[in-house]
């Protein structure tokens, strides 16, 4: 640990019988001179400046009344070494901790003595330092080392803030982060959302439409919100949607940020809430799973946009999204609209640039016929469509082209059609392909990521 020289004075000044009044003038001096002359004098001058504050005399801590100066250090890691901090005068840092639901960790605090006594608070974003924090320890330096537990009321991001008692007091400080139980547990730094893509996120044979992901990824220790959107509608419709729902994910979890997950026409959605919404601040990573960024053919010919079974390409995706036995006709329309080649391509793309800051990955589903060259044979419900995108457009995953998939940093192809990529139907997939761990891995993958 780098001990602060001004710690070896005031170790002296005790040493020789001097108390808290001996103390008292190093906290008072400067005040005469403005608080940046005490700053340069006692951090940048060393002893020599400390005689100077001596020498300074005045009324009162520079820091009386002040709001500290918040330093943010980053996310503290779990890790054996010690990580070294040093307060500067009236200042507190800050650190992200991330913990999952059901853990126990443990944080230990060493301070200097021209620290003082340090208090350590660990709190939710956006709450107030003072207000309800979820655990607070004071460090009595040095005879007495804080060793603080943390225990989360859900998974994801807390504030950790350390600051001494004294605001004029400063110094230097070592934090240690270990687990203690529940350590197979993980948690990403801000809450997954799961946007889904036609059909609606509950309306596939009464089963959620990723099929048992939520709760899988929950019991592992994840954070995770489910998106309702309209099953079948304009991008626009639904991206204003699921905007208002992340401002309802963000209040209710506590959280500054969220990750989401979209599969097919959601990933669309999901580009817009972040690019022409303005939500780059709160949403810093988009994964996007067989989303069409570049439209799919299917629905042209079923537009009659392009040459081709028009009619009976119009008729199996009316009837595989159930729109015409809901009476949705019109807004499965929308959606076809939407998804389009020239729409997404010559409209859409240019309207919703990627974000600079933002993390945008993607992954593209394959099948085949007979699962020789692809790894997945092709559901008989979209062996139809299957095989009209081969023509048009080659390898595909039943509803979009894999060229179309691929937006950003693209992570490869998953021997999966549009149903097995979300566990459809029934949970069944096929045997080279289990969504349940994609999805897992899409979690690991945030967590290891910073997000």
């Amino acid at each position: 640990m780098g001990w602060h020289v001004l710690g070896f004075l005031f170790a002296g000044l005790l040493v020789s019988g001097c108390g808290e009044d001996t103390l008292r003038p190093l906290v008072d001096a400067g005040h005469d001179a403005g608080e940046d002359a005490f700053v340069d004098a006692g951090l940048d001058a060393g002893l020599d400046g400390a005689d100077v504050m001596l020498d300074a005399g005045d009324e009162g801590p520079p820091c009386q009344g002040l709001e500290r100066d918040v330093v943010d250090l980053g996310l503290l890691q779990v890790e054996p070494d010690w990580r070294e901090g040093e307060l500067p005068l009236c200042g507190a840092h800050e650190y992200s901790v991330v913990l999952p639901l059901g853990s126990r960790y443990n944080l230990t605090l060493r301070t200097d003595l021209a620290l003082g006594q340090a208090r350590v608070t660990l709190r939710k974003p956006g709450d107030d330092p003072q207000s309800f924090p979820l655990a607070v320890g004071t460090a009595l330096a040095p005879f007495e080392p804080l060793s603080l537990p943390l225990i989360a009321d859900r998974s994801g991001e807390f504030v950790l803030r350390v600051q001494s008692l004294d605001p004029a007091a400063w110094g230097a400080y070592d934090l240690r982060l270990s687990c203690e139980s529940g350590c197979e547990l993980q948690a990403t730094r801000y809450p997954i959302v799961l946007v889904h893509g036609w059909t609606g996120w509950n309306n596939i044979m009464s089963y959620t439409y990723f099929h048992g992901v939520a709760d899988n990824l929950s019991e592992q220790g994840f954070l995770v919100f489910t998106a309702s959107l309209d099953p079948y509608n304009s991008v626009e419709i639904r991206s204003d949607q699921l905007a208002e729902q992340i401002d309802a994910f963000l209040l209710e979890s506590h959280s500054r940020k969220l990750n989401l997950i979209a599969h097919s026409q959601g990933g669309l959605d999901s580009r817009r809430v972040i690019s022409t919404l303005g939500y780059a601040d709160r949403v810093p990573s988009l994964v996007t799973v067989s989303t069409p960024h570049r439209g799919t053919e299917l629905c042209d010919v079923a537009l009659g946009y392009l040459p081709g079974p028009g009619q009976a390409a119009l008729s199996f995706l009316l009837e595989w999204l159930g729109a015409t036995a809901t009476g949705s006709e019109s807004d499965a329309m929308a959606s076809f609209e939407a998804m389009s080649v020239e729409r997404v391509v010559e409209e859409f793309n240019p309207a919703n640039p990627d974000i600079e800051g933002v993390s945008y990955v993607s992954y593209a589903g394959r099948t085949c016929p007979l699962g020789l060259t692809c790894g997945d044979i092709c559901d008989i419900e979209i062996q139809f469509a299957y095989d009209l995108l081969w023509l048009l457009a080659g390898a595909n995953d039943g509803i979009v082209p894999v060229e179309s998939a691929i937006w950003g940093d693209y992570r490869g192809e998953i021997p999966a059609d549009h149903f097995d990529e979300i566990g459809q139907l029934f949970g069944i997939t096929g045997p080279n392909f289990n969504h349940r761990e994609f999805y897992s891995m899409l979690a690991r993958d945030l967590a290891q990521e910073g997000f």
